[in-house]
């Protein structure tokens, strides 16, 4: 259990500095290094290198060692219109349920986005935070699962800013969704959570 605690440890900071950026693709995972930045043996680092590699997020050479991956424009493409399905289908399964406290919530991460317009890192982060809730909040585990790990690999994908019409309009779109969703309108909340996104949300941008 301990030896597991500590592969979690690691697999946990390692996706939070390539979240944050400390970590780009292409950066060498160094299996010394991180043993002795978190204070650990080398077993839990090198099997949070192999549990990271399964989840997409790294890879690992023959003879090289362990790397942040890369994803190309093409993969970035059809992790985005991946996310967007997941979305709509945790759309779906909230409308049927959704409660006061979950709208509440949701509101509450709308107004965080709302609050950060005018920085396109801050908005980037208060969106995808949303978005995580939204889809944690349809219940569905897998669903969950699947969502963030196609989020993490996402952003390893190059990333473009939004103007301030597209954050604008993302905001838009989204205040739209939770709409629907207080108003238990599946169908509205799959529409416009599948209507098109701007740009920035499709071409490598945050998710």
């Amino acid at each position: 259990m301990r030896e597991r605690s500590l592969t979690d440890l690691v697999r946990d900071e390692i996706e939070r500095c390539i979240a944050d950026g400390r970590l780009v693709p292409g950066a060498k995972l160094v299996e010394s290094e991180w043993a002795a930045r978190l204070r650990v043996s080398r077993g839990p680092v090198r099997e949070a290198f192999r549990v990271l590699e399964q989840a997409g997020l790294v890879r690992n050479e023959k003879h090289r060692g362990a790397y942040v991956r890369s994803v190309s424009e093409t993969e970035a493409g059809e992790l985005a219109l991946l996310c967007s399905a997941l979305e709509e289908a945790a759309c779906r399964m909230l409308a049927a349920r959704i409660d006061a406290a979950q709208v509440a919530a949701l509101r509450d991460r709308l107004d965080a986005m709302r609050g950060a317009l005018a920085d396109d890192a801050a908005f980037a982060r208060a969106r995808e935070a949303f978005r995580d809730a939204l889809v944690e909040a349809a219940g569905n585990g897998k669903l969950f699962e699947a969502h963030r790990r196609a989020v993490n690999e996402w952003r390893l994908a190059p990333r473009l800013p939004q103007t301030d019409a597209m954050r604008q309009a993302t905001y838009a779109r989204l205040r739209a969704v939770l709409n629907a969703l207080a108003s238990r309108d599946a169908n509205e909340a799959a529409a416009r959570m599948r209507a098109q996104q701007t740009p920035g949300e499709l071409d490598g941008g945050d998710a």
